[in-house]
């Protein structure tokens, strides 16, 4: 008894998490995608105390829609925590639901961060991590993994160029020789997005819409292409609050002034890609004009995106392969890599 008691704790699980604004993935050497819900957790508050309700896909339902007992939270804010409490209920239970339970299992963990996350930020995240009960947390700044999971050719001098598009944040790099050589993070992801849209629809059509409709609209008729060239589909009709009479109605709205509302976020996107590409070494620049950029992240999905940003730059930009979830996949991946990638790892901030 005693040699399996003493030996047990050798035992070690390995995941890669992208702990994203939008959704955590949590991603598996063996297994591949263990979980992908909403980073939503629910509190239901009795006599003074906070009990936990729901995680995920069922916390989400709940949001904008909770009596005054139940609160319903987004822990992250553009990729970094911003409710250390409510972060570490959420990971605590998506951990729950995703990986093994044993006493005798260590839970090695490599986790996303954005480029340029303050020491603060990074220990916030560590911590979070270790309290759910992983006996180490790796850091992996969020462009180099997602680079790794869209299987570009990080370890070699050939410069790749990725933009990683979150919920809350996208981040731009151009990474060679297994480090990233020029990066930046801006605060421009898939929920500013739908911020756009719904200030929009108040402005022109005086109805208040909430996230739901804003995403719908983004999936049904959304596109990236400016107006003079968006395929303006049939009309799409949402529902909302008049924001004058606070009367329920419906209105119509269509593809061009999605793209009119999104138009100075692809703005940002493109200036700070430009701006990558000016502070990086003429050599490693060369090779991003002739193999052109990869796009990641969720919000690189919305429609003709990557089109709009080839007709931009005149570099060609293609979307990798499940780019929802390359983040998650290259933080496994660098586990994987060992020694070849250690360098990358931050354990100790």
């Amino acid at each position: 008894m005693g040699a399996t008691t003493q030996g047990a704790p050798m035992l070690s699980h390995n995941i890669g998490v992208d702990l994203g604004t939008a959704n955590t993935v949590i991603v598996t050497a063996r297994k591949g995608i263990v979980l992908d819900e909403p980073s939503v957790v629910a509190f239901q508050n009795s006599k003074g105390k906070r009990n936990f309700l729901a995680v995920g896909e069922d916390a989400k339902l709940m949001l904008g829609k909770t009596p005054q007992s139940i609160v319903a939270s987004q822990p992250l804010s553009d990729g970094v925590i911003a409710d250390f409490d409510y972060a570490e209920t959420m990971i605590k239970q998506f951990f729950k639901k995703a990986t093994p339970r044993s006493r005798y299992l260590k839970l090695k963990t490599v986790v996303c961060v954005p480029f340029g996350a303050t020491p603060v930020e990074k220990r916030a995240i560590q911590q979070a991590i270790k309290s759910a009960g992983a006996s180490s947390a790796g850091l992996l700044e969020e462009p180099m993994a997602a680079a790794l999971g869209a299987n570009l050719p990080v370890l070699t001098p050939k410069g790749s160029m990725v933009v990683d598009i979150g919920g809350g944040t996208t981040e731009i790099a151009v990474v060679a020789l297994g480090g990233i050589v020029e990066a930046t993070s801006i605060k421009t992801g898939g929920n500013h997005f739908d911020s756009a849209i719904i200030q929009s629809v108040k402005k022109r059509l005086n109805l208040h819409i909430g996230g739901a409709t804003a995403e719908q609209i983004k999936l049904e008729i959304g596109s990236a292409n400016c107006p003079c060239l968006a395929d303006d589909k049939e009309p799409l009709q949402i529902s909302g609050v008049g924001s004058t009479d606070g009367i329920p109605k419906s209105e119509s709205i269509n593809q061009k002034s999605y793209s009119v509302a999104v138009k100075p976020l692809i703005d940002n996107i493109e200036i700070a890609i430009r701006n990558v590409l000016e502070r990086t070494p003429p050599d490693v620049a060369s090779d991003v004009y002739e193999y052109g950029i990869t796009l990641t992240g969720g919000g690189c999905l919305l429609k003709d995106l990557d089109i709009e940003l080839t007709r931009r730059l005149k570099i060609r930009v293609v979307v990798a392969e499940n780019p929802k979830y390359c983040v998650a996949y290259g933080a496994a991946r660098a586990v994987q890599m060992g020694k070849k990638f250690v360098h990358a790892i931050e354990y100790d901030v």
